[in-house]
């Protein structure tokens, strides 16, 4: 995600209100997060759709790789093996659950 250029990208609260579709537009243009201001201090951020979902992963994956480094910093570890062997169950699993749901005209499978 770009980082607000704060000459452009602050608005007060009134502003927005009156031209919300323009600020709208801005943002989807430049994808930069425009920031609300109210009182003169940052109130919110408004971001596109893609972007808050990019932050999402990005924290996830973050997430993920601070416990893995605790787990092996804690000697918590897993043979490639074993690993694989439980992601393979997993597909089985969720195979033969949606094939459970294509045979009980339940949600389809995609082609």
């Amino acid at each position: 995600m770009k980082r607000p250029a704060l000459g452009e990208d602050l608005v007060p609260v009134k502003e927005l209100r009156a031209n919300l579709a323009g600020w709208l537009k801005k943002l989807d243009e430049t994808g930069r997060p425009v920031v609300v201001t109210q009182r003169g201090r940052a109130a919110a951020v408004l971001v596109r759709p893609q972007d808050l979902d990019e932050l999402d992963e990005q924290r996830e994956l973050v997430q993920k790789v601070l416990r893995g480094l605790a787990e092996s910093e804690a000697g918590d570890l897993m043979d490639d093996d074993d690993i694989w062997s439980e992601v393979d169950e997993l597909i089985t699993e969720a195979e033969a659950h949606l094939e459970g749901q294509v045979d009980s005209g339940g949600p389809s499978r995609p082609a």
